[in-house]
């Protein structure tokens, strides 16, 4: 479970099937899959942005990995990995993310599956951090909040440039 937790929670991980998404999204949906890719590019800046800029370093809260004891956080150690980050901890900028690509998508793609398969990746994603002992529940909490705001946001975004592009 450890290492799934850390292969969720490395966005690096995300790149190749995030180009396959993109690609099938382009090619099924054409002008919405593009107005919507524009509206989640903007929407993923401004949240991680506001996330990190204004709230990490206004609020300051340092990360659990950062103040408990070893031995309650035990997996930073046992998976020989540096997932502590030197950046503050409220809020979650995955789960701000995640819930906002979740949100944004689920808006603009109104499928029950998708909806029910993009919410649950999210979860995971936010479970994940908990779990590796790098976010409080709050701090997940708090992520999850500020990323679905910013997905109606986004799909405001999403609604101006589909009328722009639509042919």
């Amino acid at each position: 479970m450890d290492k799934f937790m850390l292969f969720v929670s490395t966005k690096e991980n995300f790149y190749l099937p995030g180009l396959i998404c993109l690609v099938a999204l382009l090619g099924t949906y054409k002008y919405r899959g593009l107005a919507c890719l524009i509206a989640l590019g903007i929407t993923i800046g401004l949240t991680d942005s506001i996330g990190h800029h204004i709230l990490k370093e206004g609020i300051q809260r340092l990360r659990p990995c950062h103040v408990l004891p070893q031995d309650i956080i035990g997996i930073t150690s046992s998976l020989n990995y540096p997932i502590c980050s030197n950046s503050f901890s409220f809020p979650s900028n995955h789960a701000a993310n995640t819930f906002a690509a979740a949100t944004l998508l689920s808006l603009c793609f109104r499928n029950t599956a998708f909806i029910f398969m993009v919410f649950v990746c999210a979860l995971i994603v936010c479970y994940s951090r908990v779990y590796l002992g790098v976010h409080y529940p709050s701090d997940v909490l708090g992520g999850m909040i500020l990323g679905s705001a910013m997905g109606f946001l986004g799909y405001q975004i999403y609604s101006r440039i589909i009328k722009y592009i639509k042919p």
